[in-house]
């Protein structure tokens, strides 16, 4: 099964963002159903029942530890990727509670053979996938915010209809200063 981390935006911040595509952030592509929205932390990739249970008891250990903590995002911006021609609206500011939540998920994940990536992190939500064009310059930028408190293990199960995204198992994440 292939696996991932992520961060699933709670009720609010999806109809925001969703509302928000549908009213500013047209794009030639295919847009990403409000269901699918989320923030990938660590892309894992394929993986067994064994190294699945492995990563999932390693998982608990570093939240036991309270290792992970909640935090917020001001989703403010937007941006594209030509390579994979994604549309994305993500944080302008310095993010370092999820940027470290992130990578100590790829460390987790490369125990159990996941490749690390050498990319900078860059907390998004994808918006559309497959432009065909880079999207114009929206007329009034994004101002959502997305509270975490909460990380997820999806499986990722391509279907007809596209992907649709699993959870697996969720750890809930200690509490930050400023975080109800």
């Amino acid at each position: 099964m292939r696996v991932f981390f992520g961060i699933e935006p709670g009720l609010e911040a999806r109809q925001s963002i969703a509302d928000w595509r549908d009213r500013y952030g047209l794009a030639a592509g295919r847009p990403i159903p409000p269901a699918n929205f989320h923030i990938t932390l660590a892309f894992i990739g394929d993986i067994n029942d064994r190294d699945l249970e492995m990563l999932c008891n390693t998982v608990d250990e570093h939240q036991r530890g309270q290792e992970f903590v909640a935090g917020a995002l001001a989703l403010d911006r937007v941006g594209y990727w030509p390579g994979p021609d994604i549309y994305w609206i993500g944080t302008s500011r310095e993010a370092p509670q999820i940027k470290r939540l992130a990578r100590k998920l790829q460390s987790l994940g490369g125990r159990v053979g996941a490749r690390l990536t050498k990319k900078t992190f860059t907390p998004h939500v994808t918006l559309y996938r497959n432009c065909s064009e880079p999207p114009p310059a929206p007329v009034v930028l994004p101002d959502i915010e997305l509270a975490y408190r909460q990380v997820t293990l999806f499986e990722s199960k391509p279907g007809r209809a596209g992907v649709s995204y699993h959870p697996l198992a969720e750890w809930d994440l200690g509490r930050a200063l400023g975080l109800p």
